[in-house]
């Protein structure tokens, strides 16, 4: 009777990981289900000149791409050239172009009209790159000094997918190991939605002490609202987990009881002498 239960616990534990697996997979291929429309309009919107998805030169199909010279000042950060590449079919899913959107900040201001911008000047932050009224949000940003927003997290949003498919292979590995370290297969990939938080802290943060003097509106060096909401010079921001923050949530949740399931059941088996 004792070794039926240690084997419901773990067929319990792979349930939940595989669930897990699951979500965390829906994080990345699921991005479609919130494509940025208009709030006025409703119309769904497309804006050329974000070219804050920037990939890997080698996951990108050349000769749908544009080089772009990037800005001198913007070089060290960003590199020498960037690409205005916007892939579609299977291959925007494969290299992360479809990820759902983790975080929305949105700003209001005087010269925005609630009548053109409801919601204010929304960007949602994606795993990968940023969705909405980026270009908007950088030109605000420049008035105030501050760097536009693709510096944030360039190389850690390229290395997404890769990070993505270690994870996974993690999970899947966790499903059947039990010797040691095996609770790291579950508990690092758990850990997703607070690796998140902290790059998107540390990143509001970098921007907010590394202002420019070209800033129209002179601004003390600053911490960004991380969540709720906040006042910048003459402009309101407002910083909340979307969609995609949740569901990174129910990851670190199904792996966390994952690991303490099969814990007690590894435990139990090592008693029983199993």
């Amino acid at each position: 009777m004792e070794q039926v239960e240690i084997s419901q616990r773990l067929n319990l534990s792979r349930l939940l990981a595989l669930i897990g697996l699951l979500l965390l997979l829906g994080s990345y291929f699921g991005g479609t289900l919130f494509e940025y429309r208009d709030p006025v309009t409703g119309e769904l919107e497309f804006d050329e000149e974000n070219l804050s998805f920037q990939p890997y030169p080698f996951l990108i199909e050349m000769d749908e791409a544009e080089e772009i010279d990037t800005a001198p000042e913007l070089v060290e950060h960003l590199g020498e050239t960037l690409y205005a590449y916007f892939p579609s079919g299977w291959w925007s899913f494969l290299i992360g172009y479809q990820t759902m959107p983790v975080w929305r900040v949105s700003l209001e201001a005087p010269n925005y009209p609630k009548e053109s911008y409801p919601d204010g000047i929304n960007v949602f932050f994606t795993l990968t790159d940023f969705r909405g009224r980026v270009v908007e949000m950088n030109v605000i940003n420049h008035y105030i000094g501050m760097d536009p927003m693709d510096l944030g997290a360039f190389d850690v949003r390229r290395m997404v997918p890769f990070v993505y498919l270690v994870f996974s292979l993690f999970i899947l590995v966790f499903l059947f190991y039990g010797g040691p370290g095996w609770w790291l297969l579950g508990l690092i990939p758990a850990l997703i939605p607070w690796y998140y938080l902290g790059f998107y802290s540390y990143w509001l943060y970098w921007f907010g002490h590394n202002l420019h003097e070209y800033g129209a509106f002179k601004v003390k060096p600053f911490m960004p609202t991380v969540l709720g909401d906040g006042k910048v010079a003459q402009f309101t921001t407002h910083s909340y987990p979307f969609a995609g923050f949740y569901v990174l949530l129910g990851v670190f949740l199904l792996l966390g009881l994952a690991v303490l399931v099969k814990r007690r059941a590894l435990r139990e088996k090592e008693q029983a002498g199993f």
